[in-house]
């Protein structure tokens, strides 16, 4: 926990947003209807009622009905659709 201060007070000194240094994903939502996800590692599992995806330090879980992968790149992914939660996990279960 003390090595992680440092960084922490250096990254706030050179406004460095904390997802980046921290490697956690950033969640960005407008409304119901649109998701973005940033700092991901990859799609685990889709279905147009729930969306998986993985992070540094876990999942994102996203439940909702019609929902669409919008677009997704190495780094975000766009979710459109009738958004009804989102839950953050720790590592993933099979």
């Amino acid at each position: 926990m003390d090595k992680i201060r440092p960084i922490a007070r250096l990254a706030e000194a050179l406004e460095i947003p904390p997802e980046v240094w921290a490697g956690v994903p950033r969640v960005e939502m407008v409304g119901q209807l649109q998701l973005r996800v940033e700092n991901h590692r990859g799609l685990e599992y889709y279905q147009p009622h729930r969306l998986v995806l993985r992070t540094p330090d876990g999942r994102v879980v996203v439940h909702g009905q019609d929902l669409v992968i919008a677009w997704m790149d190495q780094r975000a992914v766009l979710v459109t659709g009738q958004v009804r939660s989102v839950e953050f996990g720790g590592a993933s279960r099979d």
